[in-house]
């Protein structure tokens, strides 16, 4: 399940890539909340860290399932 390909990617490559940029917008998000740039609502950066939280959880679902020869 881990290695069936979509666009040419494994999906645990796809969900890496997408927990990824999760990661690197939550921060992002954080950041400028913390610098005062931009209107962004702190709800936004909780949002994306629950949503990071989740893509991890799947993306370690699919390693284990890899692991496991599911």
């Amino acid at each position: 399940m881990a290695l069936f390909t979509w666009l040419t990617l494994p999906l645990i490559m796809i969900t890496g890539i997408i927990l990824f940029l999760c990661l690197i917008g939550t921060a992002t998000l954080g950041f400028m909340i913390m610098k005062g740039k931009g209107n962004i609502p702190f709800s936004w950066h909780v949002n994306l860290a629950r949503l990071t939280i989740v893509v991890a959880l799947i993306h370690g679902f699919f390693a284990m399932a890899w692991f496991l020869g599911w």
